[in-house]
């Protein structure tokens, strides 16, 4: 079974069990919270198993048990799972403000580390990854990418802001770690004026993706 790197985790809330129907009202900073705590664990290579995509559904049908991982595949779309959890109706009518936000942290950490700690990847690593997004917010750095020359080493390194946009940050450090050029980026929802980097003694250029929505990213030149 191939082993697939985190990418993605999900806030949903239904009546029933699996149900899309609805995502979370106003809540793009617990969103943002919990998109912070998905990149952390992916710079560490955290795997869910043979999909990357977890989709917690929050509800108030009844459950055997308070927390169900389904073990229904989409063939169509076999790179998500859903994991639903009981709630009672005044939290689930509260989902989204900041009251909840604890609560929807915790929950988070249950699943991950009740259904996908391993030898590899233990419950205290899970946690850790998860306390360092809490804690550190929007000033979380996650190394994205990165160039090394024979003189040089060029690292973008990406914050997320509670408004759910990007913050790259690129450093350039020489052969000895020294930090020699720090430039914050420009904030997007979406990487793809981030491509390939190319680093020189006394300049850098990136080039955005080549795509079709890409054409009218220009390229990125810093002297220093």
């Amino acid at each position: 079974m191939e082993k697939k790197i985190i990418s993605d985790i999900r806030l949903f809330k239904s009546k029933s069990q699996n149900d899309l129907s609805s995502y979370i009202p106003d809540a793009k900073k617990i969103n943002a919270i919990v998109n912070r705590m998905v990149m952390k664990l992916r710079e560490n290579e955290f795997s869910l198993g043979e999909f990357d995509h977890l989709y917690i559904n929050f509800t108030t049908c009844d459950m055997p048990e308070k927390m169900i991982l389904s073990d229904k595949v989409d063939k169509y779309h076999p790179w998500f799972r859903f994991c639903n959890i009981h709630v009672e109706e005044d939290l689930y009518n509260k989902l989204g403000s900041p009251e909840t936000y604890n609560e929807i942290i915790l929950c988070v950490k249950n699943v991950l580390t009740t259904y996908f700690s391993s030898g590899d990847f233990d419950k205290m690593r899970i946690l850790s990854c998860i306390q360092q997004a809490v804690d550190q917010g929007e000033d979380m750095l996650m190394k994205f990418k990165e160039k090394v020359s024979s003189k040089r080493k060029a690292v973008i390194f990406l914050r997320f802001l509670d408004n759910c946009m990007f913050y790259p940050l690129l450093r350039v450090y020489d052969v000895e770690e020294n930090l020699l050029f720090e430039k914050d980026l420009p904030q997007a929802v979406t990487l793809d004026y981030l491509g390939e980097i190319k680093v020189g003694l006394k300049q850098i250029k990136i080039k955005p993706r080549k795509n079709a929505y890409t054409t009218q990213n220009t390229l990125l030149i810093f002297d220093y």
